[in-house]
């Protein structure tokens, strides 16, 4: 009986003693099982980055914080630029809504203006029509020469809102409008049919435009209310 071998101190013969097939491993043992592959070989170490490494990796430092130093200039430059413009423009609008209501205001002083100035000529026309009368004997002031003078008043009073765009109106439906038209007073209605419908214009309504400034008075026809008599 072979002595037996210890396979871990088993150490093949190199490989350049190799005249044919591969020793069988162990000694005296079957030769298709192949010895121990030979120990990893040993892998030097990479050699320390030179001198040079180090300047090429500052050089693209230096280069990347002059890019960035240069974005950020260039990102406050069109900062500032902006925040002035935006500057610039709100000042524009405050001027140009100083300038707007002021226009307002004088538009509003001019109109009132009209309209006093043609409060004050009625007031004059007013006081020539007194200084007149008192010049007429008192038996010449009949009423009728009152009534014509207040209308002559009405007249002026009209011309003046008509300068400024207001108009007088009656409406031309017999039915009562409530949209346009004012109910004073009611008048008993004769017939069931005239409930409802206008018995006397009393004073015409004014609209300027599309505004309705003042509707128009009038009387209307309604119900006479039954009285139940007790027995």
């Amino acid at each position: 009986m072979d002595n037996p071998v210890d396979p871990v101190a088993f150490e093949p013969p190199p490989r350049e003693a190799w005249d044919g097939p591969p020793p069988p491993y162990p000694p005296g043992g079957d030769p298709s099982i192949l010895p121990p592959p030979p120990p990893p070989r040993e892998v030097p170490d990479s050699p320390a980055p030179s001198d040079n490494s180090d300047g090429t990796l500052g050089s693209a430092v230096e280069r990347l914080e002059s890019v960035f130093a240069t974005g950020v200039s260039s990102i406050l430059a069109e900062f500032r630029e902006t925040f002035a413009l935006d500057r610039f423009k709100e000042g524009q609008i405050d001027k140009l809504h100083e300038e707007v209501q002021a226009f307002r205001n004088d538009l509003v002083l001019r109109t009132v203006r009209q309209v006093l100035q043609g409060l004050i000529r009625l007031h004059d026309d007013m006081g020539k029509v007194l200084a007149s009368l008192r010049e007429h004997p008192t038996e010449e002031l009949t009423s009728e020469r009152l009534f014509q003078q207040i209308e002559g008043f009405q007249d002026d009073v009209e011309l003046l809102l008509g300068q400024h765009g207001v108009e007088r109106f009656e409406a031309t439906v017999e039915e009562f409008d409530p949209r346009r038209q004012t109910a004073l007073r009611t008048v008993p209605a004769g017939d069931p049919a005239q409930v409802g419908r206008i018995a006397e214009r009393l004073r015409p309504g004014f609209e300027q435009g599309e505004t309705l400034l003042q509707k128009e008075r009038v009387a209307v026809f309604a119900a006479i209310c039954g009285t139940n008599e007790k027995a």
